[in-house]
C-alpha cells in the first residue's frame, strides 16, 4: 500500500476531527476559526480537497477550532492519532506519569531510524 501524501494525511484528519466534533459544514469551521462566512467554506474546502496547505499558525488555529492537537492533523497513522487524543484528554501530570511509564516500558537501544519509523517499519 502506498504511503498517504502530507496534504492527504492533513486532509482526511480534518474530516475526521469535523466529525468527531459534530462541525456540519466546511463554512461552520471557518467561521470557529475566525474567517468570514464569505472567506470560510472555501478555504476549509481547499484544505479538505488537498489543494491547498496550511501554515504553523493556520494549523494552530485550525486545531484551536477542532479541540484537537495540533500533531493530531498530521498525525502518520490512526494508532498516533488515537492516542493524541487520547493524550490532550488526560492533565499535564497525567501525561507527565504515562511517559515516564512508557519510557520505562519500552526504553530498549532504539536506533534513530526506529525513532522516525518504528521498529516494525525500520526493519522491512
Amino acid at each position: 500500500m502506498p504511503k498517504k501524501s502530507p496534504r492527504a494525511i492533513f486532509s482526511a484528519r480534518i474530516k475526521q476531527a469535523r466529525d468527531l466534533r459534530g462541525i456540519p459544514s466546511q463554512r461552520a469551521l471557518g467561521v470557529m476559526m475566525g474567517l468570514t462566512k464569505k472567506r470560510a467554506s472555501s478555504r476549509v474546502n481547499r484544505y479538505e480537497n488537498e489543494a491547498s496547505g496550511v501554515d504553523l499558525d493556520g494549523l494552530e488555529t485550525l486545531a484551536q477550532a477542532l479541540r484537537v492537537p495540533m500533531a493530531y492533523l498530521v498525525a502518520e497513522d490512526e494508532a498516533t492519532a488515537d492516542i493524541l487524543l487520547s493524550l490532550a484528554a488526560l492533565s499535564a501530570g497525567e501525561r507527565r506519569k504515562l511517559a515516564a511509564r512508557l519510557k520505562e516500558e519500552f526504553q530498549t537501544s532504539a536506533t534513530p531510524e526506529d525513532v522516525v519509523h518504528g521498529p516494525d517499519e525500520a526493519s522491512g
